[in-house]
């Protein structure tokens, strides 16, 4: 496989793979306009701004949850999904309606296992936003088997819908690494479909396998299917083919999706994100990008600007004798957990608490010694807002006291410290 066009194999393949997505996605959406038939036939491009959709939407949130903290953490995720949500960017029915409850106040997780009688939702939404997730593990694609899933179950508990999540994840960690280690159309595939857990997207990817020398695009698209019943099994075994075979080619590559019609914002989004991990952004078309609808700011946050275990070694000591506190009485705004989530990082002598989050939880150490003292469960309240709901204190450290404040009083304070930093 030669390289492409003006290649530039420097840059980030998780953000290059975000605008492939999203001009896929936007581009795709366009042929949903009435009037715009005659440019799908003739394989032309429908004059701008292309708006782009809810596949676009979640992925940046997908995109920014791993850039600000290297990794996945599903709760904070959860809440983005359904901070971020715009009834108007095209998502289903099931998907709004939990969206809604979420910022309500509603159980996530019962919620989406309860979809469908459930069954939990199988359709491609968890497929459609995870690309750029999978381009950032160009050095491991197995590796992006277990977060790909992770961003998956949080709206899609199916089996199948998960599993299309984790084909699409690979496929652009695969291509990522084609920038510096060439591989070919069945080698791609193959190594997908072996990662991809059994069942019904397993097998369609076998079957586009077989199908990568057919020229018809209908004709793959009756078998492997092109979206048009919104299930991961129906979709991305296209999708993949499409990006497989024109690993180097963006334009072609996005223009083969949209040809099989269907749901060609999602199939032309999943091989847009596939194969720009490959590309770089340099390999879509300027006039394209240009019609794009700007990406948010908020897609792009500084890499490693939320606080993670990992980021103070050694405050990642855990709770030795925990033992529960009680809560005061303390009322986040949406802008005050932000700055929570972010995490308390000592930057003088007389900084002493550091601090991350991970999955709802609240963890404050002494930053000197790094010393766990609290772990504090966080929850957002209906109507706006995020308060503790419980937390464990360390045993030796129950009476902790400043000056003319007891011991809830100062647990107290530190709370409002986490909330306004240093």
């Amino acid at each position: 496989m030669t390289p492409a066009p003006e290649h530039d194999a420097t840059s980030d393949p998780a953000l290059d793979s975000l605008h492939g997505l999203s001009v896929g996605d936007a581009l795709g959406a366009q042929f949903f306009v009435p009037g715009t038939g005659g440019h799908l036939a003739a394989r032309t491009t429908p004059p701008g701004p292309w708006p782009w959709t809810d596949d676009t939407e979640m992925a940046c949130s997908v995109h920014a949850a791993h850039r600000e903290r290297g990794g996945i953490d599903t709760f904070d995720l959860t809440h983005a999904f359904a901070r971020r949500h715009d009834f108007d960017r095209g998502y289903g029915p099931a998907a709004n309606r939990m969206l809604r409850l979420v910022r309500e106040g509603g159980d996530a997780k019962r919620l989406a296992a309860g979809l469908f009688d459930g069954q939990g939702s199988y359709g491609n939404g968890a497929a459609m936003r995870v690309a750029p997730l999978g381009a950032a593990f160009a050095h491991d694609p197995a590796a992006a088997v277990g977060p790909a899933g992770d961003t998956a179950v949080i709206t899609h508990t199916h089996p199948q819908a998960v599993a299309g999540a984790v084909a699409v994840a690979v496929a652009a960690a695969h291509a990522a690494r084609a920038r510096t280690e060439p591989t070919t159309p069945a080698a791609l595939l193959t190594a997908v479909r072996d990662l991809t857990p059994p069942g019904a997207v397993r097998a369609g990817i076998g079957e586009a396998i077989a199908l990568l020398a057919e020229p018809d695009l209908r004709a793959v698209a009756r078998v492997l299917g092109n979206g048009s019943r919104v299930s991961a099994a129906d979709t991305v075994p296209y999708a993949l083919w499409c990006a497989a075979r024109r690993l180097d080619d963006y334009p072609g590559a996005v223009r083969d999706a949209i040809a099989a019609g269907g749901d060609v914002d999602t199939t032309a989004a999943i091989t847009g994100g596939i194969v720009a991990a490959r590309t770089g952004t340099a390999g879509i078309p300027a006039g394209w990008l240009a019609a794009r609808e700007p990406l948010p700011g908020w897609a792009t946050p500084e890499p490693g600007s939320v606080a993670t275990a990992t980021t103070d070694p050694v405050a990642a000591r855990p709770l030795l004798s925990p033992r529960p506190q009680a809560v005061p009485d303390v009322l986040w705004s949406e802008e005050q957990w932000q700055r929570v989530r972010r995490g308390l990082r000592p930057a003088a002598m007389e900084d002493k608490w550091f601090s991350w989050t991970a999955e709802g939880t609240l963890h404050l150490h002494r930053s000197w010694t790094g010393d766990a003292v609290w772990e504090v469960r966080v929850a957002p309240v209906r109507g706006g807002g995020w308060r503790p709901v419980s937390a464990l204190v360390e045993e030796r450290y129950a009476g902790l006291r400043a000056g003319a404040l007891d011991a809830d009083a100062f647990f107290a304070a530190i709370l409002r410290l986490a909330a306004r930093g240093y």
